[in-house]
């Protein structure tokens, strides 16, 4: 009897265990996003639109610019890089074919046309060559300069530009910004995203630390009045996050639905995040409906008298609790350089060593946490004593913890 009671039983547990897995593989609905991260550690770089720009240009063809894509994985892979953010769309245009969007006149061919397909050319070499990629895109930036004669009729932008309500728009003197409180404009990225998901094979969506640029009041006050007057009683404030909420949630599930992860890029202030741009990281970090991974720029050494490295860290370990969420940006870029923003500790990355004692931080204390280079042209092309230096501190960390990275 006891025997056949332990069949039954094992029967059941495999049933159940069955049952279980193949809720796993259904696609999460667009209204509850679900989490589903990575074990592995990664390792990533940012490569954005001034460096897609170089490599396009100093292509004559598509079989140039492959060969110029091919070399440049390459080395980043000498770096353990496992994971490619490339800007996508960086100036609500694009560097792939685009319905929606205006070709980005960082990869045009002198006639407003694609020179390549950017986005479907690194696509083919970082899966070939076995890395993750992941699209990033700066949803609310439209351009650096008020200046609508660089704006192409027929797209969405040229409409916002041209638009009788004036608040449509947010300028600031970095530029122009959709205004996030638009419901068009929230429609406007949704369908950015959702027409590159389905055209090309990417492993992700990233979003830059764009979103408020300004917060007098005055930028957004006929939206808000017209949700006071249909009964909303949220502060100004509040307000604003739900509306940078709202998109963020809807475009992580979006995302999920078609099994990719979502990430988002935040400066790496928490409070100044919330308060300043409405960016709602502590939401964003605590809750599994908004991104699968959050990347702070923690582009700061030990030393900084403002924002020291090891701090900040374990201010965002502390708010996304485990770590499996976390990714830190570091700032390869300010090696052997003088940061004068850092007061006490400016002389710091003269050392060369910075982002390698960042990373071996990282590595011994965390076993969830990756880190991202910023940018990846600083560790592909020859740079200066500081930053060749540094390279070889980097690569030395790494493979001391991860010998077997590169493939």
């Amino acid at each position: 009897m006891k025997k056949i009671l332990s069949i039954c039983l094992v029967f059941i547990l495999l049933f159940s265990s069955c049952a279980v897995s193949s809720n796993k593989n259904e696609l999460p609905s667009e209204e509850t996003p679900q989490s589903d991260n990575s074990s592995e550690r990664i390792i990533a770089a940012w490569l954005y639109y001034n460096e897609i720009e170089d490599l396009v240009k100093s292509s004559e063809t598509e079989k140039d610019f492959i060969a110029n894509i091919e070399n440049t994985v390459d080395k980043l892979k000498e770096f353990f890089v496992n994971t490619l953010i490339l800007h996508a769309r960086a100036f609500d245009d694009a560097f792939y074919k685009s319905e929606i969007f205006p070709v980005s006149k960082y990869c045009e061919d002198g006639n407003g046309n694609l020179k390549f397909d950017v986005l479907q050319c690194f696509i083919d070499v970082c899966h070939s060559k076995g890395i993750t990629l992941w699209c990033w895109v700066n949803p609310y930036r439209i351009n650096k300069v008020d200046d609508i004669s660089v704006i192409k009729e027929g797209y969405f932008q040229y409409d916002a530009l041209t638009s009788q309500n004036e608040q449509m728009l947010i300028r600031s003197p970095n530029g122009v910004y959709y205004n996030p409180a638009d419901e068009q404009v929230k429609k406007h990225v949704i369908d950015g995203i959702r027409e590159i998901i389905k055209n090309y094979d990417i492993d992700g969506i990233h979003f830059d630390d764009y979103f408020y640029p300004r917060t007098d009041k005055e930028i957004d006050s006929i939206y808000y009045d017209k949700y006071k007057a249909d009964g909303g009683n949220l502060s100004l404030a509040d307000f604003r996050r739900e509306n940078v909420n709202s998109l963020i949630f809807s475009v992580c599930a979006l995302v999920r639905k078609y099994n990719k992860v979502f990430s988002v890029s935040p400066i790496s202030n928490i409070d100044q995040n919330i308060n300043s741009y409405y960016a709602d990281v502590k939401l964003w970090a605590t809750s599994d409906s908004y991104v699968d991974y959050i990347i702070p720029q923690i582009y700061f050494g030990f030393q900084n008298s403002a924002q020291p490295f090891k701090e900040t860290l374990e201010k965002w370990v502390e708010l996304t609790g485990d770590g499996s969420k976390l990714i830190v940006g570091l700032a390869v870029y300010k090696s052997g350089t003088t940061d004068s923003y850092a007061k006490d500790g400016k002389d710091e990355w003269k050392s060369r060593d910075v982002i390698s004692k960042e990373i071996d931080l990282i590595c011994q204390n965390y076993e969830k946490i990756g880190f991202v280079y910023y940018s990846a042209s600083y560790l592909y092309k020859d740079g200066d004593e500081g930053i060749e230096q540094e390279k070889k501190n980097i690569k030395n960390t790494v493979n001391s913890y991860f010998p077997s990275s590169v493939t």
